[in-house]
């Protein structure tokens, strides 16, 4: 792990060197795939995005963390003042009377409360004090200085219980979904990368096959001179050489336009010339399906997807197994006190017992057997969910067991398209010698053009689905099967970050 990090610092540093230095001279740099991917997975809009969503997650989790920790709360209202005319009943008189009515009442509660998860209730100890002040009249005090309660449902479903279950495995699958963006970003950045060198090389080699339609028309003309050429030819090459101009014009606005694809992707300076460094060098590797498909049950954020719609499946048919019934239980134990001397000491004196106890219930006599439906429905949902992810299961340990193939495969398919690349290069030049010698026409010169150009673009088409296949198994696995070890990440350089960029963002506020 450390030994990655220092790998990915030093190229991001050197790279930031590359441009710094380019930006004081010409401005030109060049940019191979892993540069470009390291970049992309720090700076890209895609990483800004996939971090943000990756932090929220993991505030939601310590939100989660939070309602089974006690909790301390204050709740006070320091200043009632009321004035109005009310009616009250005069026992006296047997009557309602309108009366005038001035106060003004304070009120404060401290609590400090405890959530037990295996039960689904809630333990509290609490202290209150009021006061009320009838303008005109007497001041009352009322407190309870102590009091400890349990709130408890006594036959409803238990959220406690089922949160413990599924917001771990939800967060874990947040962190494994934010490592595999990295991935992605990666796959999204061979899209990119290879767009421009496609359009790179379209260019050299419109540039090249300029320069040689030129090349042979003017010595076509002096061959004309000496009558060793037909007109027909001189004709088919000027007009190879107008094809040629048309296709440079072509090529350069295509690279222009993908050179400015890639530098967007990578949010960086779009003045920039960047030479792209083609990835030839390509591993020996031949990556075990089974311990791919291993790696993958490990590490893919999909698999505790899966996970997680069981549980959830389990967790409805248990919620409405529950809710065809409720009752709940309310508890409390304390002492309390009331004064009308206008001193608050009394009210901690003498103190009085207090209990409250409270069974609620609430059972359906006649629901027509919506319960039991409710029921069977969530059952029946459950063997579906069930069935479907079994399902899932097996087709992504057939699409990991694909993927590798495809990979293990595609390093011969390279290494032929380079071969052959190398071949059709090597038949052109032989070629272009003998038209230069007389020995053959232009038609035969323009088929072994054609063909070197081709086998040069099937070769990088090869090497992007290389590359492509390579980072798939990555993304699948979060696994390295070069240096066979896990991939991982440190979270806290990135709230390090966040944390640092907040504090940037305060200072210039």
């Amino acid at each position: 792990m450390r030994s990655f990090k220092i790998i990915i610092t030093s190229f991001l540093f050197l790279f930031i060197f590359q441009i710094a230095s380019a930006q004081q001279n010409t401005r030109e740099i060049e940019l191979t795939l892993n540069e470009a991917i390291a970049v992309a997975q720090d700076s890209s809009l895609r990483a800004f995005i996939e971090k943000n969503e990756y932090l929220s997650d993991y505030w939601d989790f310590r939100t989660y963390q939070a309602d089974y920790l006690p909790t301390l709360r204050l709740e006070a209202t320091p200043f009632n003042y009321e004035r109005a005319v009310r009616e009250e009943y005069n026992s006296q008189e047997e009557e309602y009377q309108f009366i005038q009515n001035e106060s003004l009442n304070s009120y404060a509660n401290l609590s400090l409360t405890q959530n037990i998860p295996f039960t689904g209730g809630r333990i509290y100890i609490d202290s209150d004090l009021g006061r009320i002040h009838n303008i005109g009249g007497k001041i009352e005090y009322s407190s309870t200085p102590i009091r400890i309660g349990l709130r408890q449902d006594l036959f409803d479903f238990n959220w406690f219980k089922w949160e413990k279950k599924t917001e771990p495995v939800e967060f874990e699958r947040s962190k494994k979904e934010f490592f595999q963006s990295s991935q992605e970003i990666a796959d999204n950045t061979i899209y990119y990368f290879f767009e421009m060198l496609f359009a790179q090389i379209e260019l050299r080699i419109a540039q090249n096959d300029f320069t040689n339609a030129e090349t042979l028309y003017n010595d076509g003309l002096r061959r004309k001179e000496k009558d060793s050429i037909s007109l027909e030819d001189i004709y088919s090459l000027e007009l190879s050489l107008m094809d040629a101009s048309s296709a440079l014009e072509r090529a350069e606005s295509r690279f222009r336009r993908s050179q400015t694809r890639l530098l967007s992707f990578l949010r960086m300076d779009k003045s920039l010339d960047v030479e792209l460094i083609p990835p030839d060098e390509i591993y020996e590797i031949d990556i075990d399906d089974q311990l791919a498909i291993e790696m993958a049950r490990k590490n893919n954020p999909h698999i505790l997807n899966i996970r997680l719609n069981r549980l959830y499946a389990e967790r409805s048919v248990e919620e409405a197994k529950k809710s065809r019934y409720s009752a709940d239980l309310s508890v409390s134990m304390g002492l309390n006190q009331t004064s009308d001397d206008n001193r608050i000491r009394s009210v901690y004196q003498d103190l009085e017992n207090q209990q409250r106890v409270r069974v609620s219930m609430n059972i359906p006599i006649i629901d027509w057997g919506l319960s039991k439906k409710r029921y069977k429905l969530a059952q029946s949902n459950q063997e579906v969910v069930m069935a479907r992810m079994e399902q899932e299961e097996i087709d992504f340990d057939e699409n990991v067991r694909r993927t590798v193939e495809e990979f293990n495969m595609q390093k011969k398919l390279v290494e032929r398209a380079a071969k052959a690349d190398t071949l059709a290069q090597m038949m052109y030049d032989v070629t272009q010698q003998r038209y230069m010698d007389g020995e053959i026409d232009i038609i035969k010169l323009n088929s072994a053009q054609n063909r070197k150009n081709s086998a040069r673009e099937d070769y990088f088409e090869e090497l992007e689905e290389y590359w492509e296949y390579y980072y798939e198994i990555r993304e699948m696995t979060l696994y390295d099967f070069v240096n066979n070890e896990e991939l991982s990440i440190d979270y806290s350089d990135i709230f390090q970050a966040d944390i640092l960029n907040s504090l940037m963002k305060n200072s210039v506020n």
